[in-house]
């Protein structure tokens, strides 16, 4: 059986005898092999690289199988954990399973069967990865989080988005998931940038789908005063309209009193020839889109 090219497999056990079984079986199969022989030396080893696979022993001492994975969990929510099991008990296998693992082989292993299932998993977890680069090329910036926060699923892109939110702000996301209904969304300005986050759907597993795009603050209030022929200072108060802002709220981000925003408000009306804030919100959205 050919091996993926490229592909590297962390094997952990703390047995000596299995490590050097598998390590051989795998690299004559042609893959790259890492090992560890406890959970920690596995940690540390994801720390430093990112293997495509993981083979990981589910008795181990001080840091089981179990805790382990979901130690991973945190590190890699992507990477394929196989778990190698003596026990065939169904609350081991579910125990597995529920800590982040993708599948299970009971020992003693059948390493033409194990090499099938890596292929599998391996192939798979290419496939994703493909997926989400191809979601994040058409800007479908996507990412799954769970009511704690923790990521479930994510392009790379929303990664490095959500690594930007602070944590005040990460607080206020996971609050604001709690209640979030369809097409509901959460802004963090971020400098010039503002972040948007739109809650798409809750997903089968309880998790939270959402959606980022950010936007220039300069940009797009340069947009609206040349579309809607508008002054700069009245392009930023517009702006913040269309996000929903109260007048106290703007004149708290512009620093400028809440009367000032109002007359703005009056001029802005007068030049789009509208008579409330929803009906300049609308003209702002439509001319930044």
């Amino acid at each position: 059986m050919t091996a993926d090219l490229n592909a590297t497999i962390l094997v952990v056990d703390d047995n000596t005898d299995s490590l050097g079984l598998l390590n051989q079986a795998l690299s004559d199969a042609g893959y790259t092999v890492l090992i560890a022989q406890s959970g920690l030396q596995a940690l540390s080893v994801i720390h430093k690289t990112q293997p495509d696979l993981i083979l990981l022993d589910a008795i181990m001492p001080e840091m089981d199988g179990f805790a382990t994975c979901q130690a991973i969990r945190h590190l890699n929510e992507e990477v394929p954990v196989i778990f190698m099991t003596g026990l065939s008990e169904t609350e081991h296998v579910v125990q597995g399973l529920s800590s982040g693992a993708v599948d299970y082989l009971v020992k003693p292993l059948n390493h033409t069967e194990l090499l099938a299932r890596i292929k599998v998993h391996l192939s798979n977890a290419r496939m994703a990865s493909h997926t989400k680069a191809a979601l994040d090329s058409t800007g479908q910036h996507l990412a799954a989080l769970d009511s704690k926060g923790q990521l479930k699923w994510t392009t790379e892109k929303a990664r490095n988005y959500l690594a930007e939110i602070s944590h005040q702000q990460r607080t206020e996301l996971l609050e604001w998931l709690l209640i979030a209904e369809t097409t509901d969304f959460f802004e963090c300005q971020q400098d010039d940038n503002s972040l948007i986050i739109t809650y798409l759907s809750r997903q089968p597993d309880d998790s939270h789908l959402i959606k980022f795009k950010s936007q220039s603050l300069k940009l797009a209030k340069q947009t609206l005063k040349n579309k809607l022929k508008i002054t700069r200072r009245e392009s930023d108060v517009l702006y913040w309209v269309a996000q929903g802002k109260t007048d106290w709220e703007i004149s708290q981000i512009l620093h400028i009193s809440e009367r000032t925003v109002n007359k703005h408000l009056e001029q802005i009306y007068r030049k789009l020839e509208v008579s409330n804030r929803t009906a300049a919100s609308g003209k702002a959205i439509t001319a930044l889109q």
